[in-house]
C-alpha cells in the first residue's frame, strides 16, 4: 500500500519510518532537515519538499491513504483539504471542530480518523471499550510526557511539538460534570500525587477530552475530566506567564521590531524545552472509570524512550499507526468521521490496537492486571 506522512516532526518521522516497513511511505514536509533524516532510516522512503500552505500537496498523489502530522493550527484546513480526495488518519490537535469535516468526507466517501495519538486518542479507545463492558459513572484522564531527570526550573523537555504544548495551557479547557459539559481555564483543578519509582507529580485539567464530550457513547456519563500530568510547581510557572501576559498574542516593539508576544516567549521556552536525542524521558497515562455500582476500573499506560525514539514519539505514533495498519490490512471502507472511542467499542478493533502497542513493547495494563506501577 501506498501512504503519505504530512509532516516529518518529532512524531511523524517516526510514523514514517515505522509504517515504511510493510509498506511505501511518501513523507512530505517544508524542513529539507527533517526529510534528510527520513532517509538515513530508510532511503526507500521517498521525501517532498513541499510548503502545504503555499503548494498542492496532493497533486499526483497515488497514497492509499494519507497521515496528517501538522501542526495543530494547520490541522483543519490539511485534513480539509485530504477529504477531498482521500482517508485520514490525523494526530495534529486541531482547536476546531473535526465534525465540521464530516460533510467534506462523506461527499468524497472518505473517512478522518481524528485525534490518533496517545491521549487524545489512546485513551478514547480504552474509554471506548470501557463503556462498552461496564456501565460508568465517571471517567478521569491523566497524560504527561516527562523526564526522567529533572531539569530545574521547568523540570520539562517537550516530546512533541512545542508549540501544541502552549496550546494545552492557553486553551480553555471543556469538561463534563453533573451531566453538564463546561468550559474552564487550562491549569485549574490541580491534583497532587505520587507514583512509585517516578515520585510526586501533579496533574491539571486540559482540553484534552476532544470528541468523547459529544459522543454518543458517553452521554449517559455525568463526569469526564482529562488533565496533564507534570512534576510539581510547573503549572505554578506557567500560569505566571500566562498572567503577565508572556503568552498573550499581541504585538509588541521588541529590539526596534514589532513582533508577536507569544512567539517571544514561546521561542525562548522552546530553547529551555528542547529534547534532545540523548534525554531519557517517559511517558504515562492513567485512566480510572468508576462504574455505578461504586466500584473502580483502572487502566495505567507506560513508555519510555527506546532505540532513539522518545516515548510521547512511540506512544502517539505507534497508535496512529496500529489504525492505519488496521484500516488498510481489514480493508475497512468507513466515511465520515470515525473518533477513536468508536474504535474502541468494537472488540476486535480494540484487541488489534492494543495488541499491536504491547508488541511494540509498550506496558497496558487494566484494573484486573498486575500494574507495573502503583498510584497512591
Amino acid at each position: 500500500m501506498n501512504i503519505a506522512v504530512i509532516g516529518t516532526g518529532m512524531v511523524g518521522r517516526l510514523i514514517a519510518v515505522e509504517l515504511s516497513k510493510n509498506h511505501q511511505v511518501y513523507a512530505i514536509d517544508n524542513n529539507s532537515e527533517n526529510l534528510n533524516l527520513l532517509s538515513k532510516y530508510n532511503p526507500k522512503i521517498i521525501t517532498k519538499e513541499i510548503d502545504i500552505l503555499k503548494q498542492d500537496f496532493l497533486a499526483d498523489s497515488n497514497a492509499d491513504l494519507i497521515v496528517n502530522c501538522v501542526p495543530g493550527f494547520m490541522g483543519f484546513d490539511t485534513s480539509k483539504k485530504i477529504l477531498k480526495e482521500k482517508t485520514c488518519v490525523d494526530i495534529s490537535f486541531m482547536p476546531e471542530d473535526c465534525y465540521e469535516l464530516e460533510d467534506y468526507a462523506n461527499k468524497a466517501k472518505t473517512a478522518l480518523y481524528p485525534d490518533a495519538g496517545v491521549a487524545p486518542g489512546l485513551s478514547n479507545i480504552i474509554v471506548g471499550n470501557l463503556i462498552s463492558n461496564y456501565d460508568i459513572d465517571e471517567i478521569k484522564i491523566m497524560v504527561g510526557g516527562l523526564p526522567k531527570e529533572k531539569n530545574p526550573p521547568w523540570n520539562y523537555k517537550a516530546p512533541f511539538s512545542p508549540i501544541d504544548v502552549i496550546e494545552e495551557y492557553t486553551r480553555p479547557a471543556r469538561i463534563k460534570e453533573n451531566g453538564q459539559t463546561k468550559t474552564v481555564k487550562a491549569l485549574t483543578g490541580k491534583i497532587d500525587f505520587e507514583v512509585e519509582e517516578i515520585g510526586k507529580l501533579e496533574a491539571f485539567l486540559t482540553d484534552g477530552l476532544r470528541t468523547l464530550l459529544d459522543s454518543e457513547l458517553t452521554s449517559d456519563i455525568p463526569t469526564l475530566l482529562e488533565y496533564t500530568i507534570r512534576y510539581p510547581g510547573h503549572s505554578s510557572m506557567i500560569s505566571e506567564l500566562i498572567d503577565s501576559g508572556k503568552l498573550e498574542n499581541t504585538t509588541i516593539s521588541h529590539n526596534g521590531k514589532i513582533v508577536n508576544q507569544r512567539e517571544i516567549t514561546t521561542k525562548k521556552l522552546f530553547k529551555e524545552w528542547k529534547l534532545a536525542d540523548v534525554d531519557k524521558e517517559f511517558t504515562l497515562l492513567i485512566i480510572t472509570a468508576k462504574t455505578m455500582d461504586s466500584k473502580e476500573v483502572s487502566c495505567v499506560v507506560y513508555d519510555e524512550w527506546k532505540d532513539g525514539w522518545s516515548s510521547m514519539s512511540r506512544t502517539t505514533g505507534l497508535t496512529a499507526c496500529a489504525i492505519v495498519n488496521l484500516i488498510l490490512e481489514k480493508g475497512i471502507k468507513n466515511r465520515g468521521i470515525i473518533p477513536p472511542e468508536q474504535l474502541g467499542s468494537n472488540q476486535y478493533y480494540f484487541d488489534y490496537i492494543i495488541n499491536y502497542l504491547k508488541e511494540k513493547e509498550i506496558s497496558i495494563s487494566f484494573s484486573n492486571e498486575k500494574n507495573p506501577l502503583m498510584i497512591e
